[in-house]
């Protein structure tokens, strides 16, 4: 067992002054001006959050500007204020992962009572802070889209640049480099087995019902992403809010009701016996549940996923022929004598393989070799040099695992925040590598795997534009 500790330090000893937000959240940035262009200095501007009333504020600068960083993934309301002026309001204004928002207000004179509503789709949509190529898998494209495994990260592929590889990984490659060179972040944390980099969800392996949304940057990354020269795969997972909500869900897939057979599994063989079809069974079920502990103070979420599947496999071993096990040696090819051992004069025997059979006469049967011969089942492929061939059998494969996702997210003040996730994933394959010698032979290799992941941060803000945020994670793979 291997043991994995990260600590990232995201702010400890560096303050955020009108940057872009850091990889787990989003920030929103602007100009305030009025009706005729000119800046407006001292505006107050404030960023709600619908869902929990989580408040933060700023004041635009000489110049009009304003930044505030840090904010949580989410539904928002942006409200700026300025006497002698009509307030400007954008209302449900969704903050996605790593985005950098620009809001620019103008505002018109007028009494503060007055509004001036603005709808969120009139905002660019057009990431003007940033360079990075990015491409966001949000919560919507998750629930809506199918996914044969229920492995949300199947849908880095809608990116553009992205390729399945073939390897026994299952990798994703960007723009032509290595898997091994994405880097996996889970809440703004290291989520890469670092002895195998480039597995399909790293560590911790979030599954739908506890993915928020995720980025994947494939080219032009900020500064925090400086890891890794492949994709960025940025994932949040889901927080409580000030409304309950949760699910109970099952999903199957069973190859009882018209599904295909296996090439190697047809419904009657060469021999005229009929075969059952291998099973395909996969059950998916869990719950989640989520909502306040203290209402606009403290929040959880939970989410609990078992599967269990079963399928079979196609193996392959050499076995002895029925005439070799009955002690006729029948070789395919030139007559050979097994009773004499000659020298080798260093000139090759070309055997013909595809001509006439040399059946020699039947050799004594040993008792005890019959005993052996009994547990070897005939050959399905007469391929050998005609004392052995190939056996061709399923090979059942039974995996276990469950996953738990659990977070707390606490409002001290709305200018101290705090979060804390903690992952979970066990799995189960008592069969893994398929080493079956014989039907029903299984190799005493099994796979047991536990994998624990825990995130916090921990948000504070001083004035406007002075911001510390401290971010840590720890892994054990």
């Amino acid at each position: 067992m291997r043991t994995s500790h990260s600590l990232t330090v995201a702010a400890l000893a560096i303050f955020v002054f009108l940057l872009p937000s850091w990889a787990q959240t989003a920030s929103i940035a602007g100009t305030v001006t009025d009706s005729s262009g000119a800046v407006v200095q001292g505006a107050e501007i404030t960023v709600r959050n619908i869902d929990t009333n989580l408040s933060r504020t700023s004041t635009s600068s000489g110049t009009g500007a304003y930044s505030i960083t840090e904010l949580p993934v989410g539904n928002y309301e942006v409200t700026v204020k300025k006497s002698s002026f009509k307030t400007f309001r954008v209302q449900s204004l969704q903050l996605t992962v790593a985005q950098a928002a620009t809001v620019n207000a103008t505002l018109d004179p007028g009494a503060a009572a007055e509004e001036i509503q603005v709808r969120a789709d009139q905002v660019p949509a057009v990431d003007l802070e940033t360079a990075q190529i990015s491409n966001l898998v949000d919560q919507r494209k998750i629930e809506d889209l199918p996914l044969i495994t229920r492995n949300p990260y199947e849908l880095v592929l809608l990116s553009p640049g992205t390729s399945q590889t073939n390897t026994s990984l299952g990798g994703i490659t960007v723009n032509g480099s290595r898997e091994r060179n994405n880097n996996f972040l889970l809440d703004g944390v290291d989520n890469n087995d670092t002895s195998v980099p480039g597995i399909l969800g790293g560590v911790l392996n979030a599954d739908p019902d506890s993915t928020s949304e995720f980025r994947v940057i494939t080219n032009n990354f900020n500064a925090e992403f400086g890891r890794n020269t492949g994709a960025i795969i940025d994932v949040v997972t889901k927080s409580g809010t000030n409304s309950f909500h949760g699910d109970v869900y099952e999903y199957g897939r069973w190859n009882s009701f018209g599904g295909a057979r296996d090439w190697f599994n047809p419904r009657v063989d060469s021999g005229g016996q009929v075969h059952k079809m291998d099973p395909y069974v996969r059950n998916q079920f869990g719950y989640s549940f989520g909502g306040p502990i203290i209402k606009n103070k403290t929040f959880f979420f939970f989410n609990e996923e078992f599967q269990r599947f079963r399928t079979t496999l196609t193996n392959s071993s050499i076995v002895p022929t029925a005439a070799f096990k009955t002690g006729i040696f029948n070789y395919k090819g030139a007559p050979v004598d097994i009773t004499q051992t000659g020298a080798n004069n260093g000139t090759p025997t070309i055997l013909e393989q595809f001509g006439v059979p040399v059946v020699l006469p039947p050799a004594p049967a040993d008792p005890t070799m019959q005993k052996v011969f009994a547990l070897y089942p005939n050959p399905t492929f007469d391929n050998g040099d005609g004392l052995t061939g190939t056996l061709k059998f399923p090979s059942g494969s039974q995996q276990n695992s469950y996953n738990t996702v659990a977070k707390i997210d606490h409002h001290f003040t709305d200018r101290q925040t705090i979060s804390l996730r903690y992952g979970y994933d066990h799995f189960f394959d008592p069969n893994p590598f398929h080493l079956d010698i014989l039907p029903g032979n299984v190799a005493g290799v099994n796979e047991k795997s536990i994998n624990q992941a825990v995130a916090g941060n921990l948000t504070s803000t001083f004035t406007n534009s002075l911001i510390n945020s401290f971010t840590f994670g720890w892994n054990h793979i």
